[in-house]
């Protein structure tokens, strides 16, 4: 370990890039002798193109281009600078042992060689001519040709493309328009006139009707007895569709059903079929609750069911319950079957069979600890799981967690070390429990109330130590299968802050608003938290809604963090004149915190996607306080920000801790009051788990006031009167020529448990730098060994930035 922190910065980016260089040099020579691997009338598949040629008037050919390359099987091999460097790995591993060197390069960095003869492209050709037709271009042909040239084979696909068949006249004849199913039917009916005939929309409506059908009691109701009747002879390339009935139907399946008993078995195992067992049976608000271990409180089960003793059948009623189910977190299967009644014809049984997890767990943890402050290393967690703790199917956990991480910076003679343990009691119950009645509208998800207890101990080695004690309320929810929200109405904290260096005394002399950040003082939040992905569209009433396939989704997350604010207003009401109130001998923060998270992702093919993020932010402290705590500031820059620049040494404004001539300490951290930050990535497969990006980051912090001056003696004793951040401040008319911007590029192995990160970035404007001086393109100098230990900055992290 002493031996790895005296490399210095500018030899770890000599070796890093030696490496790469000679790496890169070794596959341009090799690289290019893998076709020597090739057998006689062997080539290699360079993948495929799609030739558009339209029969008439054929809109959104690119969409169409873009549909069909799904469908066209296998995939190239990737190249690296031209050189198909897996193939290289794979041969030249020869034909190893199950383990070893040699069987990592085949099987981990190796990829079997993609010919043409793999790529079939007469049944690709048909496959696309099918898929074509299916679509509503209807008599379109593909052919195929495969063009070869240096041991390269590439297939053109050429489509003679007719326009497409749009619907006309649908008439739902199977049901009656005036009856109740009929009305509901046609309330959300996925067939609309004038749209492209697509046999996808076809089939999903069908489905659709299915569940409507069956959400009305006809439990045998099926989508294979519907039948659509086209006829694409009306003319003007349309299509009329008749819906109908398939003939031969069973009586039972237009028959509606009642579930007249419902058997709950909450201790159900596969292996020893306890319904073969004596078993206690008891009943609960009409439920027959068959258990013989007496782990769960029957009404905890019962309540959350939605089917319902003597009721019509329905089937979202199924759906919910085997949701609501799952969602208490202590079940590993459900299983709801249903059993026709022999005394009644339109009768049914549901028999609810639950398998329940382990009840107790224990899990211990050796991980990577990869920050957004840039600190890494190695930590251990362990954690105890009672998912059924007082027979309610609370989940309740014990965590405790320790790690010792190292931040080095090219800026530091020495890394800045940190040591943090700490433990945490979370209890968590599938159900609000409020003081007063609270009407929750989703019907699909169960909520949550949340209690929690935390202990944290960090020691920032050379400069301070901070203990924080937290406690928590709170409930989360989710709306529907997007949107999530978390409230903790009750979310209090006290920080203490000890063992100081006289180093670090000495800065928080020199600078009072910090100092204030690091009172021990106590944190009396609320906070509520709103999350919005559209990743998950899987909710009952979208999985029927037909959209091309999503090549992209977003992520919003929004947080509103107050403090203090209750307290102060009564402890005001007392006529008090202190200036900081207190409670329990300490001051107690008041601010109003705000910040946004938005993320966008677009896929740009089969390996590569756009990722895109954006993030604003503001507090201010006010009444009790000057200043938030230092926990609750914000910082910029590191492995997971603007990756130019290290972590939180960048701002505020054009202030630059790195060169001011009154700041002695190492302790580079800064905080501010607002942030905003945005970043874009270009993410690509190089091969097999190995990816690549490239990226560019912007953004900075800033202050709402200025901090105020300063006055202490200069090297001569004569008193000086100095800002402790000049240009931190937020000015609306200048902000935008403070931000920074990096650029840089990177590589990230999936080892598919984690993502193990190198990001290699440099700075392309500095906000600390004269105004006209701020874009520093045409400075760089890679060949520069100054350029280099001034500019480039190693980010090795754990995960994806965003």
């Amino acid at each position: 370990m002493r031996r790895s922190s005296n490399i210095s910065f500018e030899q770890l980016i000599r070796y890093t890039l030696t490496f790469c260089v000679g790496i890169a040099g070794l596959l341009l020579l090799e690289g290019c002798n893998a076709t020597k691997f090739l057998k006689e009338g062997e080539s290699f598949y360079a993948g495929a193109e799609i030739k558009i040629i339209p029969q008439g008037d054929v809109p959104n050919q690119k969409r169409i281009v873009t549909n069909l390359e799904t469908f066209i099987t296998p995939e190239p091999n990737a190249k690296i600078l031209g050189q198909r460097t897996s193939v290289w790995f794979y041969y030249i591993a020869g034909t190893p042992k199950k383990k070893g060197l040699r069987y990592f390069i085949k099987n981990k960095l190796g990829s079997p060689p993609v010919l043409i003869k793999d790529a079939t492209p007469v049944k690709t050709a048909t496959l696309l001519e099918g898929r074509l037709n299916t679509d509503g271009y209807f008599r379109s042909t593909v052919s195929s040709k495969v063009e070869t040239k240096k041991k390269e084979s590439k297939v053109i696909y050429t489509v003679m493309l007719q326009p497409p068949y749009r619907l006309r006249k649908i008439r739902y004849l199977a049901f009656d328009s005036t009856s109740t199913i009929g009305k509901a039917i046609k309330e959300q009916q996925l067939l609309k006139s004038k749209q492209r005939y697509r046999l996808e929309r076809l089939q999903a409506e069908q489905q659709r009707i299915e569940d409507v059908v069956k959400d009305h009691g006809l439990f045998f109701f099926d989508s294979r007895y519907l039948l659509f009747d086209g006829d694409s002879t009306v003319g003007k390339k349309s299509v009329d569709v008749d819906l109908i009935f398939k003939k031969g139907m069973p009586d039972k399946s237009i028959r509606r059903y009642r579930v007249t008993e419902i058997n709950v078995y909450p201790n159900y195992t596969l292996d020893n079929d306890t319904l073969k067992t004596t078993a206690d049976t008891t009943r609960v608000n009409g439920y027959n609750y068959i258990d013989n271990q007496h782990n769960f409180r029957p009404e905890i089960i019962t309540n959350v069911i939605n089917l319902k003793p003597d009721s019509l059948y329905r089937s979202v009623n199924e759906e919910y319950s085997l949701v609501h189910l799952m969602g208490l977190q202590t079940f590993k299967y459900v299983n709801i079957k249903f059993v026709e009644s022999k005394r009644d014809s339109a009768a049914l049984t549901a028999n609810i069979y639950m398998t329940p997890l382990l009840k107790k767990s224990i899990r211990v943890q050796v991980q990577g600890v990869s920050k957004s402050n840039n600190f890494v290393g190695p930590g251990f967690q362990f954690t105890f799981t009672n998912r059924n703790i007082f027979k309610g199917a609370e989940l309740f956990q014990f965590k405790l967690h320790s790690a010792y991480e190292v931040q080095i910076s090219r800026q530091q003679d020495t890394p800045l070390n940190s040591f943090e343990v700490g433990g945490e009691a979370s209890l968590s119950v599938p159900r609000f429990i409020t003081p007063i009645h609270v009407r929750y509208g989703s019907q699909k998800y169960l909520p949550a109330t949340q209690f929690k207890v935390g202990y944290t101990f960090q020691e920032r080695l050379q400069y301070f130590s901070l203990t924080t004690f937290n406690v928590g309320y709170g409930y989360i929810w989710r709306e529907t299968a997007l949107k999530t929200h978390e409230l903790f109405p009750v979310d209090i904290s006290f920080v203490e802050s000890g063992n100081r260096s006289d180093a670090f005394n000495e800065l928080l002399k020199q600078n009072p608003v910090l100092a204030n950040s690091f009172q021990n003082q106590f944190i009396l939040g609320t906070k509520y938290s709103f999350t919005l992905n559209t990743q998950f569209t899987e909710d009952v009433e979208e999985k029927f809604r037909l959209i091309a396939k999503k090549k992209s989704n977003f992520y919003f997350k929004g947080t509103i963090d107050v403090s203090g604010n209750a307290l102060h207003a009564l402890q005001r009401m007392s006529d008090s004149k202190e200036d900081t109130f207190k409670i329990i001998g300490s001051p107690y923060s008041q601010y109003l915190k705000a910040d946004i998270d938005f993320r966008y992702y677009l896929e740009t093919g089969r390996r590569s996607r756009i990722a895109t993020r954006l993030i604003v932010g503001a507090g201010n402290a006010y009444g009790n306080s000057t200043s938030m705590p230092y926990i609750k500031q914000f910082s910029i820059g590191g492995s997971n920000s603007i990756r130019a620049f290290p972590a939180r040494s960048l701002g505020p404004g054009t202030y630059n801790v790195r060169t001011d001539p009154n700041v002695s300490t190492t302790f580079i951290d800064q905080r501010g009051d607002m942030k905003l930050e945005g970043n874009i990535e270009y993410r690509f497969g190089v091969f097999k788990a190995l990816k690549g990006a490239l990226f560019v980051d912007a953004g900075n912090i800033w202050l709402w006031n200025n901090d105020p001056d300063v006055t202490r003696p200069d090297e001569n004793g004569v008193p000086m009167t100095y800002n402790p951040r000049p240009g931190a401040k937020f000015d609306k008319n200048k902000f935008l020529t403070e931000i920074a911007v990096g650029t840089g590029f990177g590589l990230r192995y999936d080892f598919s448990f984690f993502v193990l990160r190198f990001d290699l970035a440099w700075p392309l404007r500095k906000p600390f730098l004269p105004e006209n001086e701020r874009w520093v393109i045409d400075k760089i100098d890679f060949g520069s060994s100054d350029w280099r230990s001034q500019n480039l900055i190693l980010n090795v992290a754990i995960g994806y930035p965003f």
